[in-house]
């Protein structure tokens, strides 16, 4: 530890080196909130129109930093730990001075869509040249949604009618470049997402929406590159130190994720707010996005017009006693 009692850099970083031990669970709370955040904002309604429509805007999830992030394997201090006591020796590996002072976990990105016959696709985005310790950042995700309202909204009665379902599947791929100020070389971060949900919407009226989703996410962190110190010995020349070859792949809060929402439409404005938990809490505030709608589609009872259907109406059979009565009268 440092004279805080912070990890230093070489001990956090060679977390990601199992040749120093296997301390995965260190620098799992990277995983677990980047996936979370990653794996929302798929959705902005369950209903996706017949007619074009286009979207963008700028979604955000922020994810709390809790006590659950701070620690692993019944109490060892994680990157986002605590710091230890420098006057007391210990073999302890805590926690990294400036994660632990992040309060929230956030990340966010450029997403546009377009939509046309119920089914829609998204793409989202961002890069971020060499900024400091940051050597490189980048991602790309790709989502598509399909809608199955308009197969049964025209036969259901008249109060259920705004109740629509679709089913999301979205993936995230994100590569991160990092080096520690007193090391040369760079860790490398390959992040890759998925996350399947099926979502269900109730539009009481058209401009609000309210959903909810059930699904499942997966997020996996791969690290690879080479970090590396130089130092001058004896007689002057440099000699490599500290060398760190990350290996370590861990994954993320794989599993059930549960998400409720509201959403807004006035006029090309549609912000969306809500609440997601997958392992842990986050919340969606996805104010500054805009969808566009170019024509107007056909109202459940247009639908059930065109394939008339008359909803509520019973098939009339002819009672056995008059088929009885048309049979003898055919034999005679």
């Amino acid at each position: 530890m440092d004279a805080d009692g912070w990890a230093t850099e070489f001990e956090s970083m060679s977390a990601f080196d199992s040749q120093y031990g296997k301390r995965s669970g260190y620098v799992k709370p990277i995983i677990d909130n980047l996936g979370n955040v990653l794996n929302s904002n798929w959705y902005i309604s369950a209903s996706v129109p017949q007619s074009f429509t286009f979207e963008a805007g700028l979604p955000i999830s922020i994810i709390p930093i809790g006590d659950d992030d701070k620690s692993y394997d019944g109490g060892k201090p994680t990157i986002f730990g605590d710091h230890g006591n420098p006057q007391v020796r210990s073999d302890t590996i805590y926690g990294n001075k400036t994660l632990n002072g992040l309060g929230v976990f956030t990340y966010p990105y450029l997403q546009m869509g377009a939509s046309f016959f119920h089914f829609r696709a998204v793409i989202r985005g961002m890069y971020i040249p060499s900024i400091s310790e940051l050597r490189r950042f980048s991602l790309f995700g790709l989502g598509f949604q399909y809608s199955f309202g308009h197969f049964f909204q025209y036969m259901l009665p008249k109060a259920a009618q705004p109740l629509d379902v679709s089913l999301v599947y979205g993936y995230n791929s994100s590569s991160i470049g990092y080096r520690p100020g007193d090391f040369d070389g760079e860790l490398k971060l390959d992040i890759s997402t998925h996350d399947f949900s099926f979502v269900i919407g109730y539009k009481p009226v058209n401009f609000f929406e309210v959903m909810m989703s059930l699904g499942y996410q997966s997020a996996e962190m791969l690290s690879y590159g080479e970090l590396y110190q130089e130092e001058a010995n004896v007689f002057g020349n440099s000699i490599r130190t500290n060398d760190i070859c990350p290996d370590v792949t861990v994954k993320g809060n794989n599993g059930f994720r549960f998400g409720i929402a509201i959403a807004l439409q006035i006029s090309s404005l549609h912000p969306v707010i809500g609440y997601d938990y997958a392992g842990k809490s986050s919340f969606t505030t996805n104010v500054l996005y805009f969808k566009q709608q170019f024509g107007k589609d056909k109202t459940p009872d247009e639908i059930a017009k065109d394939k008339g259907y008359v909803r509520g109406a019973k098939t009339e059979e002819t009672p056995a006693e008059e088929v009885s009565a048309e049979s003898a009268e055919g034999e005679e």
